[in-house]
């Protein structure tokens, strides 16, 4: 079986409450795809996300994986920018676990192995 990335862009997400963005992360997730999100989630996003998602594991839905880069300038402007609750830049890659064989992230890459779900 392929594995299929769904690219968001940020724009997707602009506007929406912490619940719609968990909802919409966690409905392309349980079709088996990976999911790319153009901007990083806050911790409070990504907190919400995991809760979310272990009351809902089950044999047909194993959880997911979950890592994120955010970028760490800490000028002014990327201050002002965070004080008034924007983001600044980065990225979040969410798939199931059954298919996210493994993360590995350091402050500049991230990489992710995947591998078949095993259903098709």
């Amino acid at each position: 079986m392929a594995v299929q990335i769904e690219f968001l862009p940020s724009k997707s997400l602009d506007g929406k409450e912490e619940g719609e963005k968990v909802k919409l992360i966690l409905n392309t997730v349980k079709k088996d795809r990976i999911l790319v999100l153009e901007s990083a989630l806050t911790p409070d996003e990504e907190k919400r996300l995991i809760e979310k998602t272990m009351g809902m594991v089950s044999k047909d839905f194993p959880g997911i994986e979950i890592a994120s880069l955010s970028e760490t300038s800490v000028g002014w402007k990327s201050t002002l920018i965070k004080f008034l609750g924007g983001k600044t830049s980065g990225l979040t890659v969410v798939g199931p676990s059954n298919l996210v064989k493994q993360v590995k992230r350091d402050p500049d890459k991230l990489s992710l192995w995947a591998g078949s779900a095993g259903r098709e």
